[in-house]
């Protein structure tokens, strides 16, 4: 009975594993073509790499799957498994918006400009504070970002330019034109709205839904109570960055900031 049992459990495997490999090898190519494009067309960053360093693990358990231990082939799927449900809860969260269109003033949170061309990413923030200004039009608009190795104008420039194209009013526009990340896109942002408003307001921000769950831990870092919009960036943007995001915002929270 051992021996006829046995025997199609070895097949079904045997079978089972050019299927495994097929897909490990089209998920590995994929996410390798498309960290090249996104590398060639777009600024580089962290998530480009990680997608990059995913693609080639990928390629590799491919290789070497039929060779590792069942438990080691366990452990790599569960914590793809972690990977995806962290993903799935920024995205989740960063859905859930929290503005109600009385806020005294939003701030939009910069992203890549390409020499002096906004970003898809940074066009669809923009779009987003348009439409937010359509409903409440008396807020204070703060745009955020100084000048990148691979930008022409600083990030605040480009997107009070565009918002000025949009038909709102450059007295109404605040810029940060120094910040370099997330973090000092708040600070500054808090020390120019203190200046205009007092230090009684009530601010939202504008960013992916992707990056709303850090940009809402380093807002309250830095002084803030504040409600959230976001956007959504084009699908083969996702592995980029929910890759960047998920990896950053878990690091943050491990070490408590």
């Amino acid at each position: 009975m051992g021996g006829l049992y046995a025997g199609p459990v070895r097949s079904i495997d045997a079978g089972a594993h050019p299927v495994i490999r097929a897909v490990l090898l089209i998920l590995g190519l994929g996410l390798g073509a498309n960290a090249l494009w996104l590398a060639a067309v777009a600024n580089l960053t962290l998530g480009t790499l990680l997608v990059g360093l995913l693609a080639v693990a990928f390629l590799v358990w491919a290789w070497v799957f039929r060779r590792l231990p069942g438990l080691a082939n366990g452990l790599i799927v569960a914590a793809l498994a972690a990977l995806l449900a962290w993903s799935g809860f920024l995205s989740w969260f960063g859905n859930h918006n929290t503005v109600d269109d009385h806020e005294d003033a939003v701030i939009v949170l910069g992203a890549a400009v390409h020499g002096s061309t906004l970003s898809n990413t940074f066009k669809e923030r923009l779009d987003t504070t348009v439409a937010y200004h359509q409903q409440n039009p008396d807020a204070w608009i703060v745009v955020t970002g100084g000048q990148g190795p691979q930008e022409d104008l600083t990030e605040a420039d480009a997107a009070a330019t565009y918002l000025e194209s949009q038909g709102i009013p450059g007295n109404q526009i605040l810029r940060d034109e120094k910040s370099t990340s997330t973090e000092e896109n708040f600070r500054f942002a808090k020390d120019l709205l203190d200046r205009q408003l007092g230090t009684t307001y009530r601010v939202g921000f504008i960013t992916d839904d992707f990056h709303v769950f850090r940009a809402e831990r380093l807002a309250r870092a830095a002084g803030l109570e504040p409600t959230h919009l976001s956007c959504h960036s084009p699908w083969y943007f996702w592995p980029v960055n929910y890759a960047r995001e998920s990896a950053v915002a878990l690091w943050n929270l491990l070490a408590g900031s």
